[in-house]
C-alpha cells in the first residue's frame, strides 16, 4: 500500500486566520481563491504563482490532529520553490521576515528556512531558472524534493519508511548523509490518471526531536482504503492519532510519528468535493 504525497496545510490560530491569509498573498505573492468554515476548522485554499495550492488550516482544538500542542517544529519539512535567493533574503531582511543560513543540499540545490505568520517555518529551494518568471511573487510552488526529514540511521528509517508507507528507495548514500525515497503525486495519479514521483529526503542528524510542524506535509490514502491503511499501520506496531473527521463524508485524516519523532501526516478526501486538495 503506497500513501502518496499530496500537498499539504499550514496551521494557524483560529482568531489570527484572517490575518494570516492576508500575511500570505502579500508577503509570498499568493492567491486566495476561497475560505471556507468545514466540520474540522478553517480552510483558505492558496494559488501559488507556477502552480499548486496550499491550505490554510486553523488549529482546532476538538481534535487530537489539529491541536496546537507548541511544540518544536522539528525534522520535517514540506519544500518549496523561488527563483532568486539573493532576492528573497533581501524581502525578508527589508520585511524583518526571520531567516536561516543558506545551505547547499546534496543535489546542489541552494535552500533557507523563513519564519511565516506565527512563526510557521517554511523551506525554499532555489530554482534559477525561474528567476525572472514571476519577478513579484516569492514562493513559487512546491519544491523539487517535496520533503525533507531528518534521521538519526538512514537504514532502517528507509527500512520503516518502505514499509509502512510504501515508499520506494532510490539511493542511499551515507557518505554524503542523506537517502532518497520517492512515492507516486497524489494529484497527477487521481486527477490526472498519470504516474508521476515525488522525492523524499532523509537526511542524517544526530539527535532525533519529537515534533509538531506548523507547515505540514500530507500523504493521500483513498477514502476505500482509510480505515484498512489506519489499521495496517497498527498492525505493524505504529500507534496513530484518533482520526479527525470522515473521508467518508468529505475529509479525514490523522497522524503517526516514526522512530525519530518525525510527525507524518495522512489525508483522505472525496475528490468531488475536495477541488483544491485538502
Amino acid at each position: 500500500m503506497m500513501f502518496r504525497w499530496d500537498g499539504g496545510f499550514i496551521m494557524v490560530s483560529w482568531d489570527g486566520f484572517d490575518e494570516g491569509v492576508e500575511w500570505y498573498t502579500h508577503h509570498f505573492g499568493w492567491t486566495c481563491l476561497d475560505k471556507v468554515i468545514t466540520p474540522v476548522g478553517k480552510k483558505a485554499f492558496l494559488q501559488m504563482p507556477k502552480a499548486g495550492v496550499v491550505t490554510l488550516k486553523s488549529f482546532e482544538g476538538d481534535y487530537e490532529h489539529f491541536l496546537n500542542d507548541h511544540g518544536e517544529e522539528g525534522n520535517v519539512r514540506l519544500c518549496f520553490e523561488i527563483g532568486d535567493l539573493e532576492r528573497m533574503i533581501d524581502y525578508a531582511r527589508l520585511n524583518k521576515i526571520p531567516f536561516s543560513t543558506p545551505i547547499t543540499l546534496p543535489n546542489g540545490m541552494k535552500s533557507i528556512d523563513i519564519i511565516g505568520f506565527e512563526n510557521a517555518r517554511f523551506t525554499v529551494f532555489e530554482n534559477p531558472s525561474l528567476k525572472d518568471t514571476y519577478p513579484e511573487a516569492k514562493i513559487l510552488g512546491f519544491g523539487e524534493v517535496n520533503t525533507r526529514i531528518g534521521v538519526t540511521n538512514l537504514d532502517h528509517a528507509v527500512e520503516w519508511y518502505t514499509k509502512n508507507l510504501g515508499f520506494i528507495k532510490k539511493e542511499v548514500n551515507h557518505e554524503m548523509g542523506f537517502a532518497h525515497l520517492q512515492t507516486e503525486d497524489a494529484y497527477d495519479r487521481h486527477v490526472l490518471k498519470e504516474t508521476f514521483y515525488d522525492n523524499i529526503y532523509l537526511e542524517k542528524i544526530e539527535t532525533a526531536v519529537k515534533g509538531n510542524p506548523s507547515v505540514r506535509t500530507y500523504f493521500d490514502i483513498r477514502p476505500d482504503e482509510f480505515f484498512d491503511a489506519y489499521n495496517m499501520l497498527i498492525k505493524n506496531g505504529v500507534t496513530p492519532s484518533q482520526i479527525a473527521g470522515d473521508p467518508m463524508k468529505g475529509w479525514g485524516g490523522f497522524h503517526i510519528f516514526d522512530p525519530d519523532g518525525n510527525r507524518i501526516n495522512i489525508w483522505s478526501y472525496q475528490m468531488m468535493r475536495e477541488v483544491y486538495k485538502g
